[in-house]
This record gives C-alpha cells, structure tokens and sequence, in this order.
C-alpha cells in the first residue's frame, strides 16, 4: 500500500483558512518531494479549493471539446456504485472538485446504507482517470484496479464549514483530522462540536482516525481577543495543538486571487515560511 495519510481539514466555523492550508500543504509537500501523488478532494459546495487548483480552466478545456465533466457530487450520489474522478492540474497535483450540488446531497447520502461512509466506500473502488479518459494525458497507473490507497501518498479533504453529512464523509474516510483555528471567540467556539464530532466518528464509525492537531491560523497577537485566545487554546488543548502557527500575511490573499500557492507566489513570505515549518512538524510529530 503507498497511502501514507487521509488527512480532513475541518471545523464547522468558516473563514479559518482551511482550504487555503490545504492548498499550501499540498504544494508545500509536492514542493519537497516532486515525486509524491498528493490528491486533494474538495467538499465544500462553495468550491473555492477546486477553484484554486485549476477547475474552471479544465471545465472551459472539456466543455470546448464538447467531453463531460464529473465531480465529487457525482461520485457520491451512488457511493458503492461509483467511482471518484480524478483530474491534474499544471503542477501536478491530483484533485477531485467540487460542485454546488453538494449544497444539497444530503438525502441523496441519507438513501445509501452507512450514509456517513459513502467516501470511505469510494476508496474500495478504482478511480475514473478523467483526463486519460477524455484528453489523452499519461494515465496516472496502468494497473488493472486503480485504488486510492495504491495511487496517492497523501489525500488532503477540504470540508464545507458546517457539521454537515459530508463532514462526518471526511472524517468516516481519514485517518487523521487537523482543525485550524483563527485567534478570535467564534472561531474557538466551535472547536468542542468539533472535538466532540471526530470523538463520535471514532467511536462509532472509523476507530483508525486521530485527531492530528489544532492549528492556529491567520494568527496576529497584538490584539488583547487574540492573545487571550492564544492563552485559552494553550490552557484547554495544548496537548492536541501543533507548535506552528501560520502568521497572517497579506502574501496570502494576493496568491489566492492569482490562483497560485504561496511557495510560487512568494517564496520569501512569512506565511510560506510558516507552512513549510508547518509540513516539517506535520511530518515528523507522531499522531495525537
């Protein structure tokens, strides 16, 4: 088996970075090891992830080839039936986008057996190579079964902000969940639903999943909110809080809107600095 980690980056609070750590993990780990196959899957309705690493260029290239276009949506609406199509983007990352369906595929998950292991369900099944499919790209293996676990080093899961049933997906199909966390008191205040969610999963439906770590994210302490906060995390956590923190870094946004990693965007910055440490810990720190 090549499949190192499924790693689900969740908290029901939006606006905590989580899709921009999944991008910049990604890319850092790919950064460090080109020959790695990292496959991000986005299961956020907004799609801001997919956005990031290329869908809508590669849904322009398809449609104008007049080829179809699925998404995870697609996959999951018949789980042990189907198959999670896989596209690569210029950099070399492997994604599964997401699509504004999945705003409402909750009772599509609810008709399915273990609707909260429909992703997990996926796994088991072979992949649909899209663009070896459609564009005639390098098939990603030429193995008869092409299974997730034999294809991918790292599969990194982008969660909607919310509690929802494809949070608990994510958290039924990792093997590991990291919960950024922004210094201020709405972000915190969801941390115990979501320590008190992955306990459930664990118990109840994937025993195999750790809680990897909360980190703190877009974190500037010269605020009296954010340095009690920081105080808070430390005092109630501190045994599931990763040392890196990711400065907040106005490097950030500006690569996001040029739809670029802070590694290419800007090297130097304090956020890919950060990251980069970041990964090193994630690397080296055994699970929590």
């Amino acid at each position: 088996m090549k499949l190192k980690e499924i790693i689900a980056f969740a908290n029901n609070k939006g606006g905590v970075a989580k899709t921009t750590t999944v991008q910049n993990v990604a890319a850092g780990l790919l950064r460090r090891d080109p020959s790695l196959r990292i496959l991000c899957i986005d299961l956020d309705p907004q799609g801001n992830l997919s956005s990031l690493l290329g869908w809508r260029d590669k849904m322009k290239q398809y449609h104008e080839q007049k080829h179809s276009t699925l998404t995870v949506a697609d996959a999951l609406r018949d789980g042990d039936n189907n198959h999670l199509p896989v596209y690569r983007n210029p950099q070399g990352l492997f994604y599964v986008p997401a699509s504004p369906q999945l705003s409402d595929i909750d009772p599509d998950l609810h008709r399915q057996m273990q609707s909260k292991l429909v992703l997990a369900s996926l796994f088991g099944n072979d992949i649909l190579d899209m663009d070896n499919l459609y564009m005639g790209a390098d098939a990603i293996s030429r193995e008869a079964e092409d299974y997730v676990e034999d294809l991918f080093d790292y599969v990194l899961i982008d969660c909607a902000p919310a509690l929802s049933e494809l949070t608990f997906n994510a958290l039924g199909a990792a093997t590991g969940v990291i919960i950024p966390v922004q210094l201020g008191s709405l972000s915190v205040d969801g941390i115990g639903r979501m320590i008190e969610a992955y306990r459930n999963v664990k118990r109840k439906l994937n025993h195999d999943l750790t809680m990897r770590g909360l980190l703190i994210v877009m974190a500037d302490e010269r605020t009296k909110l954010a340095r009690e906060t920081s105080e808070f995390l430390r005092d109630t956590y501190d045994a599931n809080m990763f040392q890196t923190r990711i400065r907040q870094c106005v490097k950030v946004g500006e690569s996001q809107f040029q739809h670029q990693d802070i590694f290419d965007y800007a090297p130097d910055c304090t956020a890919a600095q950060d990251y980069d440490e970041f990964i090193s810990e994630l690397l080296t720190t055994e699970e929590k």
